[in-house]
């Protein structure tokens, strides 16, 4: 009969709702779930192929002036023992076995003192100083470490500049029979190429701190200095002192990487 429905049926969109929901899986609450987060590498987790350091240096330079005032007025070099320190800035690449570091470095000496016998000229007698003051280097270095155990490394390299110091002679002598005395002296500062060339070992106190006991030559090329003589207040001519100097060095030095790492954060 029209609009007779039987006992229990039901709208036909109410059956789709109603079957749909006995075919849905059943409801999981997100207290209940468990949440599975994908791994996230940062740079952080990875080493670096490459870290910037700076390094504090001190130690010892044995060091030799040499020079052509034999020819003139003494047989003799200077010879000394000189404080020397400084710093470098630089890059460590990660290599088989080791790393390589590519820095520049600069640093200062202290004052090596000669003094003088007036003894190549005839019938002349008199004494002087030579001093090279200020002495100081900057270099380009490259250094190839060798791992040895995980703290310990060997290292060789050298590297290339400039240098200089401030150069001063000064003395006097009287010829016999002539009275006034002739003097000769003259300061000059001079610049020249320079070399180094050494090894070492280091040690890592911790990921970010390196102790370095090294050795080096250091070596300054040949240069003048103008020497003026006077006999008693009138000039009598100026002649070039030629000189070099070079130096055994026993360095200590304190590496820190990633310095600035904290900034960063």
């Amino acid at each position: 009969m029209p609009g007779f429905r039987p006992a229990g049926s039901m709208p036909g969109w109410l059956g789709v709702v109603v079957g749909l929901v006995c075919l849905a899986p059943p409801f999981v609450g997100a207290s209940d779930a468990e949440l599975v987060v994908p791994d996230v590498i940062t740079t952080a987790d990875v080493d670096s192929p490459r870290r910037f350091y700076v390094t504090g240096i001190v130690g010892s330079s044995f060091a030799t002036l040499t020079d052509d005032l034999a020819a003139r007025y003494t047989g003799s070099s200077a010879n000394g023992t000189l404080f020397t320190a400084g710093g470098a800035l630089g890059m460590e690449f990660d290599r088989p076995l080791g790393a390589i570091r590519a820095e520049v470095e600069g640093r200062g000496r202290d004052s090596l003192h000669d003094t003088l016998s007036v003894t190549r000229i005839p019938l002349a007698t008199g004494s002087g100083t030579w001093v090279a003051a200020d002495t100081w280097s900057t270099m380009v270095n490259v250094w190839r470490d060798v791992s040895v155990t995980e703290d310990v490394d060997l290292y060789v390299g050298g590297g290339i500049g400039a240098g200089g110091s401030t150069s001063r002679v000064n003395g006097h002598y009287q010829l016999t029979g002539i009275a006034p005395d002739f003097f000769f002296g003259g300061p000059d500062t001079a610049q020249s190429f320079a070399w180094q060339a050494g090894c070492g070992t280091k040690w890592a106190l911790s990921e970010r701190v390196e102790l370095d006991l090294g050795y080096r030559f250091f070596a300054l090329d040949a240069t003048t200095t103008p020497v003026t003589r006077m006999e008693g207040g009138f000039w009598r001519g100026t002649e070039d002192i030629r000189h070099a100097f070079s130096a055994g060095e026993l360095l200590f030095s304190v590496r820190i990487y990633e310095p600035f790492r904290a900034l960063r954060r």
